[in-house]
């Protein structure tokens, strides 16, 4: 046996067991690619332009006033793509971080949403903590084995990146989809893989860091960064300096007014330090200089620039994965390439069950369930998280929570009703019949509910971020309307071809 033969089997088993997954994993980390337009359009108040009535001393006191015995206050400036505050404290108890975003006509706490950062947060550990994060490990390892069997086994790969022919038989028209797909994304789905475990590698194997630091991986993280700290020494602290004027420090010694996260560590301690990180993307690597500050005195303490080559090498690599770099264009381009690796893995499901429907076997029912519940229900529960933002009243207590159990609720819907259905032959075509209705009517309901974000209002004043998400579900749903459409003609049997059996179709 050849080695492109031998390849074929571990192509198909390390393709298909983790398909649904990396499913998951691509198409969250499309639409993270806008989080922040995201989590814009999820709420109301930040829809139409307003100038910030607080200073960061403000939020400050505000922070204090909520949690006087805080152990940190951390505070985020408006920036281009956030043009709003971001506040929170962490207990004293070092419970759960607390954080909430300020209204910026008003300064209060705009009503709770799960926000772009749930699409973020479902890509890289589903939403399950560190155990997410171990199994969308296991997934980018099977991705990458899959992504190597695949270029060993085709050696036509460059013809196939011309070669795409609809109108041919299931099995060859899915094939060719495959093929062009991966070809066309090879790069990027190489570059995903690789760069998203190695930018997590001291989560997934922190032996090293916990034997030379005897536990402490905090200090590992000190060291790398160049990071301060100073101990409280348990004496009330005397009245704080402007916040305000030291964020004007810092931008005159860095030489720019690129503001990211400013924290107050222990601020009610009379060693209270506060930490001023630049914020600046524009540039492929972002090395967080921070300058730390005594609260009290505004004495400068420490000046952090980590730029050891095992720092920059991080940030490059993380910078890269995330798409933090090169605006909006270079987000678009991340965001067609993800979706073309969730059509990469569509195609790919799709050959192995036309394949092994012609000839019988085992699994078809449970792959055709699997396809509808996953690859047919994230995007309708995606569309319906982004109704239940808009449906769920604004002063509803856990009204992000109910947002996530609306997400699951319809999720789960889905899967039961294509389990039921899996053999019926008609659940892709109902599925893409729903996303159109869903994808076509949010506008509508956007516009009703929020005027002043409706379509119409935000192209009147040029507000392209927010009326491209408008386009994007437009442009969706009469997509999915097409192949709804298409799905739904008889099928007109063609006659088989005499051709060539190539190692790539035998997998």
């Amino acid at each position: 046996m050849s080695l492109r033969q031998s390849m074929a089997g571990l192509h198909t088993w390390g393709g298909l067991l983790p398909s649904w997954l990396l499913f998951v994993i691509f198409f969250a980390g499309s639409i993270a690619c806008f989080d922040k337009e995201l989590e814009r359009w999820m709420r109301p108040a930040l829809h139409e332009p307003s100038s910030h009535s607080m200073t960061v001393d403000q939020v400050r006191e505000a922070m204090l006033a909520k949690a006087p015995d805080a152990h940190a206050i951390w505070i985020r400036p408006p920036s281009e793509r956030e043009p709003f505050y971001w506040a929170g404290y962490e207990p004293a108890d070092e419970s759960e971080f607390v954080r909430f975003a300020l209204d910026p006509a008003t300064g209060e706490a705009m009503p709770e949403t799960v926000g772009g950062l749930f699409f973020f947060t479902l890509h890289y550990d589903l939403n399950a903590g560190m155990i997410g994060m171990y199994i969308v490990a296991i997934a980018a390892m099977f991705m990458l084995v899959a992504l190597i069997s695949g270029i060993i086994i085709h050696r036509r790969i460059f013809k196939d990146f011309f070669t795409l022919r609809p109108d041919a038989n299931g099995q060859r028209a899915w094939l060719d989809a495959h093929n062009l797909f991966g070809v066309v994304g090879l790069p990027f789905h190489l570059l995903i893989a690789y760069t998203g475990l190695a930018i997590f590698v001291v989560f997934y194997m922190p032996a090293g860091i916990q034997l030379a630091y005897k536990g402490n991986a905090e200090a590992f993280f000190n060291d790398t960064m160049g990071a301060y700290h100073r101990e409280a020494v348990k004496r009330p602290a005397p009245p704080a300096t402007s916040l305000d004027g030291l964020v004007a420090d810092a931008h005159r010694r860095w030489g720019g007014n690129e503001t990211g996260w400013i924290s107050v560590h222990h601020p009610g301690d009379a060693a209270a330090v506060v930490d001023i990180r630049r914020y600046d993307r524009s540039g492929i690597v972002d090395f967080q200089w921070t300058l730390s500050y005594d609260a009290a005195s505004g004495e400068l303490l420490h000046e952090q620039k980590p730029y050891s080559p095992g720092y920059q090498s991080y940030a490059w690599l993380t910078n890269l994965h995330m798409a933090q770099f090169g605006g909006q264009i270079v987000r678009a381009l991340y965001l067609l390439l993800g979706l073309m690796g969730c059509a990469m893995l569509v195609a790919g499901l799709q050959v192995w069950l036309r394949k092994r429907e012609a000839r019988g076997g085992y699994g078809i029912g449970l792959v055709r369930a699997l396809n509808g519940a996953v690859v047919g229900g994230l995007p309708v529960a995606s569309l319906g998280l982004l109704y239940g933002n808009r449906l769920l009243p604004a002063g509803m207590a856990e009204r992000a929570s109910a947002e996530t159990w609306v997400f699951v609720g319809v999720w789960l819907l889905v899967a039961a009703w294509a389990v039921l259905r899996r053999n019926s032959g008609k659940v892709a075509r109902d599925v893409l019949a729903v996303v159109t209705v869903l994808a076509l009517g949010l506008p509508l309901l956007n516009a009703l509910v929020t005027p002043e974000g409706s379509l119409l209002a935000t192209l009147a004043r040029g507000d392209w971020d927010m009326a491209g998400i408008d386009l994007v579900l437009l442009a969706s749903g009469a997509l999915c309307g097409l192949l709804a459409w298409r799905r739904s003609q008889p099928q007109v049997a063609k006659a088989p071809r005499v051709r060539r059996r190539l190692v790539e179709e035998s997998a």
